[in-house]
């Protein structure tokens, strides 16, 4: 999935996880899931990132919902930005469930202008 909207505006999107016959899958109180923002895929340092009940939460329709809030852009360039969510079992499976971009456009009341 690929994202464009103002740098410092609340983005939220949702996704399921789903087996390869379409059932809803559900993580253990132990499994992981991350979503990690970076400027490119050779960069070394994180734009931002979310995890599972700390930007992204399981809601009552089935659905895992990523909030990137307005503090998670408001410093970064304007541009494009990769990224991916993946999952990390407590058995040790790794797997990457989407890879995308977030491009962040132009804005002009900026955080500070907010008083």
């Amino acid at each position: 999935m690929d994202f464009e909207f103002t740098r410092g505006d609340t983005k939220v999107f949702k996704f399921k996880l789903q087996d390869k016959n379409g059932e809803d899958l559900k993580l253990s109180s132990t499994d992981k899931i991350y979503l990690t923002a970076k400027k490119n895929s050779k960069s070394t340092g994180i734009a931002f990132q979310k995890t599972l009940n700390s930007g992204i939460e399981l809601r009552d329709d089935g659905y895992y919902y990523v909030t990137i809030n307005s503090d998670d852009t408001a410093k970064l360039g304007y541009g494009t930005y990769g990224y991916d969510i993946e999952i990390k079992t407590a058995t040790g499976i790794v797997k990457t469930l989407l890879i995308g971009s977030i491009t962040l456009t132009e804005e002009y009341t900026f955080k500070e202008d907010e008083t």
